[in-house]
Formats: C-alpha cells, sequence, structure tokens
C-alpha cells in the first residue's frame, strides 16, 4: 500500500540507515542474553515508504516517487530477532497493509499492531510491562508535532528502553513562529505539548526596547533556529532520561532548514548500560555517516 510521499531519498535513507545499524548493534548485543527484547514503532506506517527525488532530464526536471523499505520492514530483518515488536499507526489502512505484509513471516506471532494514537498505546505499555528483564528500542517517527511530552517522560520512566526521536524542529518549532514573534494560540500548545514546557517561549523569542515618537515600547523578535529548537529539546530530554542522550543531532530535511532532527536517548542509568548506549548509537551513526560518503 502506498503512503503519500515523504522527505528525500537522502534524508529518510539516512535516518532509517541510523536506526536499522543501531537495532543490529542493539540486538547482537542483547539479543542472547537473558533479557527479552521488544521493539515499539509508534508511527510503523504500511513497511513502505514513498520519497521524493529530483531526476534530472534533458529538458526538465521530474519530481520521481521512489519506494524504501520503512522501519518495521527492517526492523524484523534483524539477526537475532527482537523478541516482541509494537507496531502503532492511527491509519488503519496502514496497520492492515502491516498485517498483511508479515501474515507469512516467521516471526508473526512474536507482532502485535495497533490503531490508534501512539501517545496512548504506549504510555499504557510502558506502564503496564514489566521491566526488570526486559529491554527494548522505540522509534518514534511521527509526520509533524504528534508526540506529547507526556509519551516521552513514560519512555524514560522505564529505565529500559532507548528512545530514537525524529524531533520536529523546524517543521513544529521554528516555522510556527512569526519572525516578529508572534504565534498562533493553537501552535503555542502545540510547541508546549511537545517540549512539555513553556519556558521555550523566552528561549525562543527576545523582546526588543524600541523609542518612538510616543516614548519607548517593547516588541518581539523570533531567534529560535532549527538547530537551536533541536538542542532546546536536547536538554529537555537530559531532565527525563537518566542513562544518557547522544550529543550529535542528525538534520534532516531537503530544504535549507532542517524540517526534523534525529535524537537519541536511553533511559537505563547503569554504568554498563550507559557506555553501551553510548558506544552504538556513536558507531551507527558513524557507519551510516561513511556509508552516505558524509565527513566521519
Amino acid at each position: 500500500m502506498a503512503q503519500k510521499r515523504f522527505g528525500s531519498a537522502d534524508s529518510t535513507g539516512r535516518k532509517l540507515d541510523v536506526i536499522e545499524t543501531y537495532l543490529s548493534m542493539y540486538q547482537k548485543a542483547l539479543g542472547n542474553t537473558r533479557l527479552k527484547t521488544l521493539y515499539i514503532d509508534g508511527f510503523a506506517g504500511s513497511g513502505e515508504v514513498p520519497v521524493s527525488e529530483i531526476a534530472e532530464g534533458l529538458f526538465n526536471d521530474e519530481d520521481v516517487q521512489t519506494v524504501m523499505a520503512g522501519s518495521a520492514d527492517r526492523a524484523v530483518k534483524i539477526d537475532p530477532p527482537f523478541g516482541r515488536y509494537v507496531f502503532i499507526d492511527k491509519r488503519k489502512k496502514c496497520i492492515d497493509a502491516l498485517k498483511s505484509k508479515f501474515k507469512d513471516h516467521p516471526l508473526a506471532e512474536r507482532m502485535t499492531h495497533h490503531v490508534g494514537d501512539a501517545n496512548d498505546h504506549i504510555r499504557k505499555l510502558c506502564a503496564d510491562e514489566q521491566w526488570r528483564f526486559q529491554r527494548g528500542v522505540v522509534l518514534l517517527d511521527p509526520f509533524g508535532s504528534q508526540v506529547e511530552w507526556s509519551t516521552i517522560e513514560a519512555i524514560a520512566q522505564t529505565k529500559a528502553l532507548d528512545l530514537w526521536y525524529l524531533f520536529p524542529a523546524g517543521l513544529g518549532v521554528f516555522r510556527q513562529i512569526g519572525k516578529d514573534g508572534r504565534v498562533d494560540p493553537t501552535h503555542e500548545q502545540s510547541i508546549t505539548r511537545i517540549l512539555g514546557t513553556d519556558e521555550w517561549k523566552t528561549a525562543f523569542i527576545k523582546p526588543v526596547k524600541q523609542e518612538d515618537l510616543f516614548g519607548e515600547k517593547i516588541t518581539h523578535e523570533k531567534i529560535v533556529t532549527p538547530e537551536s529548537a533541536a538542542e532546546f529539546a536536547v536538554e529537555r530530554l537530559r531532565t527525563v532520561f537518566e542513562g544518557g542522550v547522544m550529543e550529535k543531532m542528525i538534520p534532516l530535511g531537503k530544504h535549507a532548514y532542517p524540517s526534523y532532527y534525529l535524537l537519541f536517548a536511553w533511559g537505563n542509568d547503569s554504568p554498563k548500560a550507559k557506555t553501551l548506549a553510548n558506544t552504538l548509537s556513536k558507531a551507527a551513526v558513524k557507519a551510516t555517516d561513511r556509508k552516505h560518503g558524509r565527513t566521519v
């Protein structure tokens, strides 16, 4: 089943390759231990990701659609496999497509599928599961500002889950603030909901004193960039993830201002777990950058 076109092949491919590489390394490290492992995909889609490319023709440039394997498809190919897979999407047609795709898969019995809001399902799963002998990886890859801060907190509180989060720094923050610092009330609520605080207002908008014939007045100026919005999000993640947060932020998007930044955080604060997550995430990013011809 085709989904709507999203992103560029380079940007989307880089994101998916980082995650796939991390999952493979993660399972090699934990897959043969006594710990049960779990993969949770909050915006699983249909298993295929249509992306746009620009093909240069003889007479004009043509926008061409390319399809690549999505996160769910890549996750089930990891060896050794995860003990369980949880796929969530609010679109029933996507979940139906995933079910159909994997119905005869050798790992089908390990998979559960949920139609609905990822926030609701993930918060419930975090609260209901026993985490003492279970570890896992969560992927939150939204189309916009759908992820609520309370969901991030729930994931962190398990102290057992690693999180890859496509944070909408450009799309959900930067573009929602006018040059004069004005923010539509609906967008203001959205930014507060994804960051879990309204302190972003003083970080992203600066008051400016101006004088005219009538005296002094205060106006406002937008000072946030997609990068500084992502940095703010990283600092917010540090307040709840006791394990740590990856220093490197991966900008994604085909425009001058990145629409998203891929962030990584882990909840387990034991010295061994902290070292492992930090080492694996760095290695996954380095391997992917090399594959995509980026400076390592």
